[in-house]
């Protein structure tokens, strides 16, 4: 099975993979590892060099402290409230897409200076708005089964636009 292509076509792929708590890929665990705060599972599902590529503004985060520092200010930055679209793997490659929806949290002060996102120039003005951005990983799986290298696709322009 090739991950990104035959994800439609595949009989085998379930609902269940998309179900909150599914450890049905390395990313789904991490995915909600992370949500729950539950850093010890999420942290085993990467490598120690994994790479983080957040391609909407090109920056590249490189090994496991550095990754963890933005994600849990991620984290905190809303309430969120996600919603999986797909969730596939086989042996070498995966995706996660999914609906971040949620709402703005006090966290976000943090996060806007870690993403470097084009937040408002006051951040603090958007805390309590409710948003919905599509987002996209592909990634990569390590002999071993962990994630070495993920890119991230997040729809910038269109969580922005929900600011204003």
């Amino acid at each position: 099975m090739n991950a990104v292509t035959d994800v439609k076509t595949n009989p085998a792929i379930t609902d269940k993979d998309l179900e909150r708590d599914s450890t049905a890929t390395p990313f789904s665990t991490f995915f909600w590892a992370a949500l729950k705060e539950d850093w010890a599972t999420a942290e085993a599902q990467f490598a120690d060099n994994i790479e983080w590529d957040m391609m909407p503004n090109n920056q590249i985060r490189k090994g496991k402290a550095d990754v963890f520092v933005f994600l849990k200010a991620s984290k905190n930055a809303s309430q969120k409230e996600p919603i999986p679209i797909s969730n596939r793997a086989d042996k070498e490659w995966g995706i996660w897409e999914y609906w971040n929806v949620g709402t703005i949290d006090k966290g976000i002060v943090e996060f806007a200076k870690q993403s470097k996102w084009p937040f408002p120039a006051d951040v603090r003005t958007i805390i309590g708005k409710k948003y919905k951005v599509p987002v996209c990983f592909i990634y990569h799986i390590n002999p071993i089964g962990q994630i070495d290298l993920l890119r991230e696709y997040t729809d910038t322009a269109c969580v922005m636009s929900q600011f204003k």
